[in-house]
């Protein structure tokens, strides 16, 4: 997949300048007479082997006013780059002894949170001399990508996860996909899946965005729904698509170089 997204509301002239050769470019305009928040997610991807619950999360999120009478647009900036992804929900190792761990007032601290990783892969292509970086493996302790290498027999459109042994009931302590990166470098999973133990996971994203409205702060988890949205394709050639939100509460969309 692509991956993600410096969000933030910018005036057109904002926009103009920050778009480069190596990222997508949405650029909502809102016709409605309030203020709207609207949100961006990405196309589900497909995975192998076959999981019941495909997971994805919020890219960005802004509100925005009237364009017609402030000027004032949401610029969502999506790198082309593709990211595969995993994040840890489970429990961290034991503490270090107490003469390396950070002491305050006697007390021993250790901060603790989710743990995630991500690698720049590459998509297995049908043609071409030069073979894809299109797999990778992941270790859990720690928690871990290791760099690309070519691997035969992943499927066209596809990269690959080579994913360890690991207990996934009750609960599980493992996700793993289409990565997105936003501009503070946090690793947000875009698609994504709690993947079968000791096997190969293919993940096939595409390149297509759905703009809607509503709060959904960056990195929430979503009721997957493209209805009532902005399709925003960049699979057609286009790296900038305007996303107008109509008065009647429908969207359209215009592409562009």
């Amino acid at each position: 997949m692509d991956s993600l997204t410096p969000t933030g509301l910018n005036l057109e002239r904002d926009c103009q300048n920050t778009m480069n050769s190596l990222s997508y470019q949405i650029i909502v305009q809102n016709l409605s007479q309030t203020a709207q928040y609207f949100y961006v997610f990405q196309k589900r991807a497909t995975f192998g082997p076959s999981t019941s619950t495909i997971y994805c999360c919020s890219l960005g999120c802004q509100n925005v006013g009237n364009y017609v009478s402030s000027g004032a647009q949401i610029v969502f900036g999506l790198d082309k780059q593709i990211y595969a992804g995993a994040i840890s929900t489970a429990a961290p190792p034991p503490p270090p002894s107490l003469s390396t761990a950070s002491v305050s007032s006697g007390t021993s601290r250790l901060l603790v949170s989710n743990a995630t990783t991500k690698q720049a892969i590459s998509l297995t292509t049908g043609t071409g001399s030069n073979p894809p970086t299109n797999f990778t493996e992941l270790t859990l302790s720690p928690l871990g990508l290791s760099a690309p290498i070519y691997q035969s027999g992943i499927p066209v459109g596809a990269f690959a996860i080579n994913v360890p042994p690991y207990t996934p009931a009750p609960l599980p302590a493992l996700f793993s996909g289409v990565a997105a990166v936003n501009t503070n470098q946090a690793v947000i999973l875009s698609s994504f899946v709690a993947p079968v133990p000791n096997a190969t996971m293919s993940c096939s994203p595409t390149q297509i965005f759905f703009v809607k409205t509503g709060y959904q702060p960056v990195g929430s988890l979503l009721t997957y729904d493209e209805s009532n949205s902005a399709r925003c394709d960049f699979t057609t050639g286009f790296a900038t698509i305007i996303a107008t939100y109509n008065s009647n509460g429908t969207f359209s969309t215009t592409g562009g170089s």
